[in-house]
């Protein structure tokens, strides 16, 4: 179930932050940067994962994953949906693999019963996939569990 609420997703009641991250380890800009600033252990270790991940394995591979780290208070779920980034009109989501990183988090968050909060827009603002698309994916993969949507 999707609930939409206005507000700071960074001062997010619920256990779990989740939102789109690249597969090149930047975090600059839209609300991965807010991430990066507001909680920079979880930017720490998503930029060590990305580097130890490409030791062994391409780029690719890394779309799909979710990788949560523990901070003060909250996890931060990095939802690895896009493989690179950029500014134009260009959609970097890849909307499949957000899906299955959402999958991924919906089933970490209901195996430890933890609450879940996502921007609203995840993938569609600055990744440039189409909405209503997204919504639907969500809405797939948190069938039956509840996703707070934060929208400034």
């Amino acid at each position: 179930m999707i609930k939409i609420v206005n507000g700071d997703l960074m001062e997010a009641s619920e256990n779990i932050i989740g939102h789109q991250v690249n597969c090149m380890g930047i975090m600059g800009s839209g609300v991965a940067k807010c991430i990066r600033q507001s909680f920079p252990e979880a930017y720490t270790a998503y930029v060590s994962y990305v580097t130890n991940f490409l030791k062994d394995q391409p780029r690719t591979e890394l779309l799909g994953r979710c990788l949560t780290v523990f901070t003060d208070g909250k996890v931060i779920a990095n939802l690895f949906g896009q493989l690179t980034y950029g500014r134009d009109s260009t959609q970097y989501t890849k909307t499949m693999a957000l899906y299955k990183s959402m999958k991924d988090l919906r089933d970490y968050a209901e195996s430890y019963n933890l609450s879940v909060a996502l921007p609203y827009l995840i993938g569609s603002d600055r990744g440039g996939a189409d909405w209503t698309e997204v919504y639907k994916l969500i809405d797939k993969a948190f069938d039956g569990y509840e996703v707070t949507l934060y929208k400034l």
